[in-house]
């Protein structure tokens, strides 16, 4: 008779403790509309640095090609489109950065269905 009460009670336990995990993974699944708003802004904020990385890229190219179709007799011009240059680069390293600080920013957040 003992034995048949701690069998019982041992089926109704595991079954009672399936139903706590059933109802724990429900509590897990993100729901919060502010989550989704906050993932949303994230990743539009990651698009504008991408947009203002291609924007850069093509500047660069650009530089560049001025540089090979500039007459050698036009030094001030070369220098400039030399230092020009330069400063373009730097803003490319600059947007590169905050681009992987936006990337990691949405990771660390944790935000779902996100692919980067």
């Amino acid at each position: 008779m003992a034995q048949r009460i701690s069998i019982l009670f041992l089926i109704v336990f595991i079954g009672y403790r399936g139903l706590v995990r059933a109802e724990d993974y429900k509590r897990t699944v993100i729901t919060d509309p502010s989550i989704s708003r906050r993932c949303e802004l994230l990743t539009e904020e990651r698009k504008e640095k991408i947009g203002n990385k291609q924007r850069i890229l093509a500047m660069i190219e650009r530089n560049k090609h001025l540089q090979k179709i500039t007459p050698e007799n036009k030094v001030t011009l070369k220098k400039k489109l030399e230092v020009n240059l330069g400063h373009l680069e730097h803003e490319l390293t600059l947007v590169q950065t905050q681009i992987q600080f936006h990337e990691e920013n949405i990771v660390r957040k944790g935000c779902p269905g996100i692919t980067l």
